[in-house]
């Protein structure tokens, strides 16, 4: 018997692809992803992700991902779904601001290979960093605002893809370790409010990379370090009540870049006012209680963009020179608690 088939046209043929693309070629995340999402998210205390039936967190909505979150309060699951000829996606990023967690740092994020992010911000994490951490190749970490304990471990010195480090406003302790010196993709390093000891490791002078580093309201021990003259991308330095004493190196003048200067309560000995005249840019400039002496130096008149100026609590003696009627468009200046003689300024807005 002579069977007869019609020969499939062009048309039919795009039909049946076009359908195949559709039904098996959806981007999903592993079903090992989904089960590490799951173990993190108990270990957080994450209690509104529902991993039951065909659970997928990259799907963009809630409650994986809130769409419209106010700012402060983003949460979120963000996946490269690019992987296999866009079949296979992978987690990237996980966002929880203001959660209210409860919970521990899971350690089970390791397992999540292509992990770039962490942003526990303000919530209530207890216990340590885990330094299963340090294997990945995380961008960013910020843990703002929690309850965190126990010293910094030196694992996170092997994250050499690490650009923006955020411990600050916890219970962190112990000195610092040597290994973060390894960190030469770092721009900024947010370390104050914690109980860190110790001096600052002078490997941190290989961080030529920071534009953002804060120590304030530490326990540190020992000077100033000379070696943030290495830092000459630095734009803000904060070293606020660190523990830290003076002063204030001479090499500061290489940091070209400063727009905001914030060293305050600095032990003896006493020192002459540092060299900023090359830090035109300077926006905020903090020197309260820092045993400084002498008289003001003449280049603040040409900070252009000066905002704030705080110099209060010092020894500085002279008086307001007449030339410093150029920083009459400065918002906020302090001089209180000096030997300074002679009129106040009648250019001056607010008292000094």
């Amino acid at each position: 018997m002579n069977m007869f088939f019609p020969r499939p046209s062009l048309h039919s043929l795009l039909v049946v692809v076009c359908f195949g693309n559709f039904a098996f070629g959806v981007a999903r995340l592993p079903r090992d992803e989904v089960q590490t999402l799951a173990d993190i998210a108990k270990t957080l205390g994450k209690t509104n992700w529902d991993f039951s039936g065909d659970a997928d967190p990259c799907n963009n909505q809630k409650p994986w991902t809130d769409t419209n979150p106010a700012e402060g309060f983003e949460y979120g699951v963000t996946c490269n779904c690019a992987f296999a000829s866009s079949t296979v996606c992978h987690i990237t990023s996980i966002v929880m601001k203001a959660q209210d967690l409860p919970g521990t740092l899971p350690k089970e994020m390791a397992r999540l290979r292509y992990l770039e992010e962490i942003d526990l911000t303000r919530n209530y994490l207890s216990g340590t960093i885990p330094p299963e951490w340090g294997s990945l190749s995380l961008v960013n970490i910020s843990l703002l605002g929690n309850r965190l304990t126990g010293p910094i471990p030196k694992e996170l010195g092997d994250i050499n893809t690490l650009k923006h480090l955020d411990i600050s406003m916890n219970n962190f302790s112990g000195e610092l370790p040597r290994e973060l010196g390894n960190l030469t993709l770092i721009e900024s390093m947010l370390l104050n409010s914690n109980n860190f000891t110790g001096e600052l490791p002078d490997t941190f002078g290989n961080l030529t990379t920071l534009k953002d580093f804060r120590v304030g309201d530490s326990h540190f021990s020992g000077q100033i370090p000379d070696f943030i003259k290495n830092w000459t991308n630095l734009e803000k330095l904060l070293i606020q009540a660190s523990g830290l004493t003076g002063p204030i190196p001479s090499g500061i003048s290489l940091l070209t870049k400063l727009t905001d200067l914030r060293i305050t309560d600095l032990s003896e000995p006493e020192a002459h006012f540092p060299p900023l005249e090359n830090m035109k840019g300077m926006k905020t400039l903090i020197l309260r209680s820092c045993n400084i002496t002498g008289q003001l130096p003449p280049y603040l008149r040409n900070m252009k963009n000066l905002k704030t100026l705080d110099l209060s609590f010092n020894n500085l003696t002279g008086e307001i020179p007449s030339r410093f009627v150029a920083l009459a468009e400065v918002k906020y200046i302090f001089l209180t608690g000096n030997l300074l003689t002679g009129p106040v300024p009648t250019w001056t807005k607010k008292d000094v």
